[in-house]
C-alpha cells in the first residue's frame, strides 16, 4: 500500500510517497474510487488500521464480514469504523487532506487547483477522533453526494464546519 501526501503547497500536483506508518491519528485520508478518478472517498484515521468514515446507502464493500474488522457492507449507509483495507476498498493509494496552509502558499500555487488542502485549521488529534467516534454513535443525517458527503464528514471532524471541495469538480 501506497501512501502520498503533498510534498511542497506550491508544488500541490507532486507528490511524496511515503510509508504507511507516518499516518497519524486524527489525519484527514482519502483515496481516489476509480480508475479513473472521477471522485475519492474521505475518512478519518482514528487508530491503527482503522478509519472511520460516511458512507452512502449503495456504497461498495464486503457482503460477507470483513475478517480483519468485521465490517460488512451496510444497504442503508451511514458512519462506520473499518480496517484501512476496507476503506481503501481496492485502492492501493492512500492522501492526506492538508489543513492549515497559508494564503501565500495557496497563492503561489494558484495555477493548480487544490481539492485536497485548505487554509482552514485542524482541531487537535484527539479532538478529531473523539468528534469522529461520536458520529458513530449519533450519526452525520442523510448522506447526500452532493451536500452531505464523506469528505463533509472528515472536514466536519476536523474542523467544525463542513465542507467539500469535490462538489464544486461535479
Amino acid at each position: 500500500m501506497i501512501v502520498q501526501e503533498l510534498a511542497h503547497p506550491s508544488l500541490l500536483i507532486n507528490h511524496e510517497i511515503f510509508d504507511i506508518r507516518r499516518i497519524k491519528e486524527g489525519d484527514h485520508i482519502y483515496a481516489w474510487r476509480t480508475r479513473s478518478e472521477l471522485y475519492s472517498h474521505h475518512g478519518i484515521y482514528t487508530a491503527t488500521d482503522r478509519v472511520v468514515h460516511f458512507i452512502g446507502p449503495k456504497a461498495k464493500g464486503p457482503l460477507k464480514a470483513c475478517r480483519k474488522c468485521g465490517y460488512k457492507r451496510k444497504m442503508h449507509g451511514g458512519v462506520v469504523e473499518t480496517c484501512l483495507d476496507c476503506f481503501l476498498s481496492g485502492s492501493d493509494v492512500v492522501y492526506v487532506y492538508r489543513y492549515g496552509m497559508s494564503m501565500r502558499d495557496l497563492q503561489l500555487s494558484s495555477h493548480v487547483l487544490c481539492q485536497t488542502c485548505t487554509i482552514k485549521k485542524s482541531k487537535p488529534a484527539s479532538e478529531v477522533v473523539e468528534t469522529a467516534k461520536e458520529k458513530l454513535e449519533v450519526g452525520f443525517g442523510e448522506y447526500n453526494l452532493v451536500s452531505n458527503n464523506c469528505e463533509d464528514f472528515a472536514t466536519f471532524c476536523k474542523t467544525g464546519t463542513s465542507f467539500c471541495q469535490q462538489a464544486y469538480r461535479r
